[in-house]
């Protein structure tokens, strides 16, 4: 049995768990993040970006794709335990990359046309 609340790494948040913007907003807020990418332009449509933070007090890696005003935001626990999220500022390892790279590949697809309705002015 799992008695672990967060679940296990590779899964996204818990249901009852704030929302993820919601959760990013106030990590960022209170400087809890590691920023690992920061508004990547997609190869396709270089109007829409993708941003990657990893949040230290859970270990989870948020991820938001955004257009202009246009912005979804979801995340996903971190693969791995060690080293610990706040040890990582000097970039994301190949898990984790791997791990925000699927999320937002899932969220890309849920998302895709609100996304590129419009090209930024």
């Amino acid at each position: 049995m799992n008695h672990d609340k967060r679940g296990r790494p590779g899964q996204e948040a818990p249901a009852g768990a704030p929302p993820a913007a919601e959760r990013l907003k106030a990590y960022l807020a209170t400087g809890q993040v590691i920023e690992f990418a920061h508004d990547l332009p997609d190869k396709e449509f270089p109007y829409v970006t993708c941003c990657i933070w990893g949040a230290i007090p859970t270990n989870e890696l948020f991820v938001r794709l955004s257009n202009g005003d246009v912005s979804f935001i979801d995340c996903v626990l971190s693969t791995l335990e060690v080293p610990a999220m706040g040890d990582r500022m000097f970039g994301m390892d190949v898990d984790d990359a791997n791990a925000a790279g699927a999320l937002a590949d899932r969220m890309w697809e849920r998302h895709k046309h609100q996304l590129i309705r419009k090209e930024r002015q």
